[in-house]
């Protein structure tokens, strides 16, 4: 390998007091031991950082390999980043739609659903093509994006995008197996400052495209070029472990048809139908409707119900269940997961409603110019990916856990204080921008944090993948609550405050609905009977008092996901120092591959060694 990050000495690096039950063998394809009877070759276990060349740290596979990650990361944050501040204009222009509250939604669940299998299979097969298919994947949904002509096709452009999100947001645990424990918060915050002009600088390039020739397709253009340099990075330098260096003694196609696709299947199948039914209550469907009631009556039951109980059964039968269960008795994991998703819950809702707060009540007076909209509607974004790029720096002030109790705190205060009076500019961006960023610090240390508390670090993907899957499983949810809770408020506060006024000036009462439909930016004027200009200039005032009434109450909302926030911080502990030299993988050159397939055979047949071989060359 390159360097030779390993000394050669097969005694393990630190101590792992994981059994074998008894009765387990290794030979059995669809059982996974942890550590006793290690399957691994030397060049895939893990090792302290002494005993790696200091050389290996300034090779071109391992920067090559960090750009791609961040490249890759670069394209995934941006595929809902740089979209969702246009989503009202795309909608203008493609549309009007009621389908486009969709085109968040599906980017969510997609990562929600696959982050798991993701993390489970590049941890059985080797996680090299696996990436590479990712940013292929984005690639494609990039393309189908920018060729978009009707709401219809953008959402199936961002179901690609989302099913790319998978594998591209996994950046927090591919880089954590990369460097030394130590120094992971550190190698997250470079990869948080390669999303700059995806993230928190998103709603300003979104808004500045659309003053060029193509407008809001010109985010999607900047899409493919980011997505194909990750996929052309991914290949070039990333060579992590092979499946034959993963497994001396385990075939792949043992390893496929004993995996747990049942559980795969039920733990999919049920996330995707309740998430639908969370996002068509209150938006396409009334939530007493039969719709709703069965898609989230059916997900929840297979998903908190029929999947455990599989699992449970898989698991007393000595199998390798699909669902980690061990990892929900970890109570360090579970907060630190958790809490990554409740972070992010207000980076989504935020990055949904505050644009319509800038455009409606500041932009819709006066107060700021068309330039200015761009930059305030990503002030959300920009300061919590700020609070990102530094986690690394807090965390080496004050460590993990008051970090995250300490802006836990900070954050609920703020960000629920901006319901008091969104009319004065000042006093809310006072509160929203240190809001944000101390919610950003809660996010980012814990979504880092969940790599440490794992019974071993050769299951990070697995860990990594349920922490992910959880976190866009919550901010799904949280979009679907934010969109829900701002739509039926002004159903209630439009009415209150338009309707009186327009019906003044003798619009018919059957051309109410319309009218609300058009000020909510999801119909036409022209699509009014009776509206008059003056009608319209008249109504736009009261519209601003409804949306301001409105949004008010979803800044109230994110209480429920701040005080949480605190509740689960206080579950975090320091990190054991003991481990912080320890580097759980590494990357190598091609040549490498080649080398250890021609020096290490099977021990039983020299038939297994072919098929390894081209089991190999075949996923890489």
């Amino acid at each position: 390998m390159e360097n030779k990050p390993h000394t050669g000495d097969s005694s393990p690096d630190f101590e792992h007091v994981e059994s074998v039950p008894s009765g387990q063998h290794i030979n059995d394809p669809s059982y996974v031991d942890h550590r006793a009877d290690d399957d691994r070759a030397d060049e895939a276990k893990g090792r302290n950082s002494d005993k790696i060349d200091k050389s290996y740290w300034l090779s071109i596979n391992f920067i090559g390999t960090m750009f791609a990650v961040g490249m890759a990361f670069m394209g995934g944050i941006g595929g809902y980043g740089l979209i969702a501040p246009v989503l009202s204009q795309i909608n203008e222009e493609i549309g009007p739609d009621p389908n486009i509250n969709w085109v968040p939604l599906v980017n969510l669940a997609g990562g929600a659903i696959f982050f798991l299998m993701v993390g489970q299979l590049s941890d059985i097969f080797g996680r090299r093509w696996f990436f590479i298919i990712g940013s292929v994947i984005a690639l494609i949904g990039s393309i189908i994006g920018a060729t978009a002509k009707d709401v219809n096709t953008l959402i199936a452009a961002e179901v690609f995008i989302g099913i790319a999100v998978a594998f591209q947001q996994s950046f927090f645990w591919v880089v954590a197996e990369l460097v030394p424990m130590k120094w992971r918060y550190m190698a997250n915050s470079y990869c948080y400052l390669m999303t700059t002009p995806t993230s928190p600088l998103a709603a300003r390039v979104a808004y500045s495209f659309q003053t060029y020739p193509g407008k809001w397709r010109n985010s999607f253009y900047f899409l493919i070029a980011i997505n194909a340099t990750s996929a052309i990075s991914w290949y070039l330098f990333y060579h992590p472990p092979t499946f034959s260096m993963l497994h001396r003694k385990k075939l792949a196609r043992d390893l496929f048809v004993h995996f747990d696709w049942i559980g795969l299947i039920l733990y999919s199948g049920g996330l995707c139908i309740l998430i639908f039914g969370l996002n068509w209550g209150g938006v396409l469907y009334p939530w007493d409707s039969p719709n709703v009631i069965a898609t989230m009556v059916i997900g929840g039951v297979t998903l908190f119900g029929l999947l455990p109980a599989y699992e449970i059964f898989v698991s007393k039968r000595g199998k390798e269940p699909y669902l980690p269960l061990h990892l929900f008795k970890n109570i360090r994991f579970q907060s630190a997961a958790w809490n990554t998703g409740i972070g992010a819950c207000v980076y989504y809702g935020g990055a949904i409603v505050f644009p319509q707060v800038v455009t409606t009540l500041y932009y819709g007076c006066g107060l700021i110019s068309e330039y200015d909209v761009g930059t305030l509607a990503g002030l959300i974004n920009m300061s919590f990916v700020f609070a990102q790029m530094c986690h690394g720096f807090v965390v080496y002030i004050f460590g993990p856990k008051w970090s995250m109790i300490g802006s836990a705190i900070i954050a609920c205060a703020l960000i629920t204080a901006c319901a008091t009076d969104l009319d004065n500019k000042s006093l809310t961006l006072g509160l929203i921008i240190p809001g944000s960023f101390s919610i950003g610090i809660v996010e980012s240390v814990s979504i880092t944090t969940s790599t440490f508390p794992l019974r071993s670090q050769e299951e990070i993907g697995q860990g990594g993948g349920l922490s992910g899957s959880t976190r866009n499983f919550t901010s799904a949810v949280a979009v679907a609550v934010f969109t829900a809770t701002l739509g039926n408020r002004l159903l209630s506060t439009i009415p209150a405050n338009v309707y009186p006024v327009a019906r003044s000036l003798g619009l018919p009462e059957g051309s109410f609905m319309a009218l609300s439909m058009a000020l909510q930016g999801k119909g036409s004027y022209s699509a009014v009977p009776g509206l008059t200009p003056d009608i319209q200039a008249a109504v736009q005032e009261p519209y601003r008092v409804a949306f301001k009434q409105a949004a008010q109450t979803v800044f109230l909302v994110t209480l429920a996901f701040t005080g949480t926030a605190i509740i689960l911080a206080l579950f975090t502990t320091e990190n054991d120092k003991s481990t912080e030299h320890y580097v759980a993988g590494n990357v190598h050159k091609m040549k490498d591959e080649k080398t250890f397939a021609q020096t290490h055979g099977r021990k039983d047949s020299a038939t297994d060694a072919q098929a390894i071989e081209h089991t190999e060359n075949k996923m890489g």
